[in-house]
């Protein structure tokens, strides 16, 4: 039976930009999208925010931007679904609401990531969604009827969901829009829930539904780096016509006064000496992090007598074994480490403004990596790994702001170091580079990219009347 409600209409001329987000469970993954929103929103342009699983805004937004509920946790995990088999029910997205308000937004985030009494919130989420795409998202045709409705309401042209998994909903919409809609798709942590598919027994299922997303979208698929999209193309049989590369980006925020950055640091990092070259790791303390890798590869200079001050910064998603092991590993090393937890913006910042460089010394093939860029944006090098998308950051233009080291490899990352320590020369080049090569990741030029990927860099929505939302679309639920 056609479903089309589609009518004869002309095609709004104003681009108005509908962007699925997930959070609660991968809250870490909106924040590349949240900020081409804001950016978007900022320019001029209609923005609107549908929520999977939760709402979860790790910063502030634009005000002009609207708020929606896609669908809760619950709404493919809920009670009545293992009574009647896959029936899906309002009562259970309801369900689903209920409990994001009742606990706030950090309580909710500590649940997502910790659990509670052994209940594993992420994987719950995650495999719900997952069984729903793989056997067909227009087996729930309630909730794109709902979603279309805001879609033809806000006259909205353009969907941006920020996983690949939402792209079967931005296909399966179209029969109920009544106007031109268009979807842009970006693979960006699908190796995450990968792993969730393929421990319920989905994953190929998975990645057929992934591959048909990203081959019904109306442009290439981005990806967030050269060897992700390799990754991609080869994991989900797609071609290069598929795909093209769009990273993450970041703000370029100014650069901090040296005597400034230094009194912070000096705030949170007990023993340290602005004297001595800071080398440091900033970000998540977490086993596929490689953090040991850098102190094995520390202590080869130290018995070398190379000056330096090792600091190790961050938080964990995963639990404190890991972080607790490392410090067993500097113990046992005799390695002095100037170590804490969770920072401020203005902290991390400071951080990376007062180190001689950072270190990313990540295990795994990692996709991207903000922490290398941020710190560029501070004129601070980095030293990155040859594995993954992170391999590409401090290269761009034929600008160079740091090196690689081979990955896994502690002594050729402590010769690596040891190089950028003693070599002033290259150590100033890469310097007066870095701020250049993280202007390739400002969010200004990658909503460029974005737009113009879409055809719609020449547009200029300023000129046009602001279609304002209805009073009550900030409380519109998707069910």
């Amino acid at each position: 039976m056609n479903t089309s409600i589609h009518c004869d209409s002309i095609p709004s001329p104003t681009p108005s930009f509908g962007l699925i987000m997930i959070g609660g469970a991968m809250v870490g993954s909106v924040i590349r999208d949240l900020r081409i929103a804001n950016e978007l929103a900022e320019r001029g342009y209609r923005v609107h925010i549908f929520w999977a699983i939760d709402e979860s805004c790790p910063f502030d937004i634009h005000p002009d931007i609207v708020h929606h509920k896609f669908f809760s946790a619950a709404r493919y995990n809920g009670i009545l679904q293992n009574i009647f088999r896959w029936k899906i029910s309002p009562i259970d997205d309801f369900a689903g609401t209920a409990f994001t308000s009742l606990f706030p937004q950090k309580m909710r985030l500590q649940m997502y990531q910790k659990g509670l009494g052994g209940f594993d919130f992420i994987k719950w989420s995650l495999n719900g969604l997952i069984r729903h795409v793989c056997r067909g998202v227009e087996t729930d045709p309630g909730m794109l009827k709902r979603f279309a409705r805001i879609i033809n309401r806000e006259k909205i042209t353009h969907l941006l969901p920020n996983l690949s998994i939402f792209g079967p909903f931005c296909h399966a919409v179209k029969p109920y829009v009544n106007h031109e809609l268009k979807y842009l798709n970006i693979f960006q942590g699908y190796e995450v829930y990968s792993n969730y598919a393929e421990d319920i027994g989905l994953r190929e299922n998975l990645f057929r539904a992934l591959a048909e997303g990203a081959r019904h979208a109306d442009y290439p698929s981005m990806t967030v780096s050269q060897d992700y999209k390799t990754r991609v193309k080869e994991d989900l049989n797609l071609t290069d016509d598929d795909l093209t590369v769009m990273p993450a980006c970041v703000e370029l925020s100014d650069l901090m006064p040296l005597e400034r950055a230094e009194q912070l640091v000096a705030s949170r990092l007990e023993g340290y000496q602005n004297d001595r070259p800071l080398v440091t790791y900033m970000g998540r303390q977490d086993p596929e992090k490689g953090i040991d890798l850098l102190m094995y590869a520390a202590k080869i200079l130290q018995e070398r007598q190379i000056d330096f001050q090792l600091a190790i910064c961050g938080t964990t998603a995963w639990g404190s074994s890991y972080r607790e092991a490392c410090r067993r590993i500097a113990d046992n090393l005799r390695l002095p480490v100037l170590e804490t937890g969770f920072l401020s913006d203005d902290e991390r910042t400071a951080l990376y403004r007062a180190s001689y460089c950072v270190v990313y010394p990540s295990i795994h093939r990692e996709p991207f990596g903000m922490v290398p860029v941020e710190a560029m944006t501070q004129s601070t090098p980095a030293i990155v790994p040859d594995l993954g998308g992170v391999a590409e950051l401090p290269f761009a233009d034929g600008l160079q702001a740091g090196l690689q080291f081979r990955a896994w490899d502690s002594a050729d990352l402590a010769q690596q170091l040891e190089l950028l320590l003693t070599d002033r020369a290259m150590y100033s080049r890469f310097v007066s580079q870095a701020r250049a090569v993280a202007e390739q990741y400002s969010v200004e030029r990658i909503t460029d990219r974005e737009l113009e990927l879409m055809g719609l860099k020449e547009n200029h929505p300023e000129q046009v009347l602001y279609h304002q939302p209805t009073p009550d679309s900030t409380k519109v639920g998707v069910s």
